[in-house]
């Protein structure tokens, strides 16, 4: 556990069940930054507090996929969106169900292999772990 400041913000670093949180107790103040602390301990050892990077990492990977998109919608022309789309299409029939936490670079290089044995040439297999490496 440790309060620090960032600049005139308290910020708190602690774990919780190997679970590491590093989190703005947005104040300025000594005191108020030390049982905010206390208070933010109690809520993860609940359970309660969590990161939005840990709520989409228990996503499957299709449910994922389509976050994504959704987000790049607004960054991408048309054309680029549907390549993405395209890009993702294998990937997301391969990995389906999977929660992205449960993913790693074991079953990534296990959907590069079943790829090569389709035939798919390495500059396509780049493209579409590019596509994943994103956003993973």
């Amino acid at each position: 556990m440790a309060i620090f400041k960032r600049g005139r913000t308290w910020w708190s670093d602690f774990s919780v069940n190997g679970q590491r949180f590093r989190l703005s107790l947005d104040t300025s103040d000594w005191r108020e930054a030390q049982r905010q602390e206390k208070e933010r301990i109690a809520q993860a050892s609940a359970g309660k507090l969590t990161t939005s990077g840990q709520q989409f990492a228990r996503l499957a990977f299709s449910e994922a996929a389509d976050r994504y998109l959704d987000g790049r919608k607004l960054e991408l022309s048309e054309q680029s969106l549907k390549k993405e789309k395209q890009l993702l299409e294998r990937p997301r029939a391969f990995f389906a169900a999977i929660p992205l936490n449960r993913m790693n670079a074991e079953s990534l290089l296990a959907y590069r292999e079943s790829r090569a044995r389709d035939g798919r040439k390495p500059s396509y297999l780049n493209m579409e772990i590019g596509v994943i490496r994103t956003w993973k």
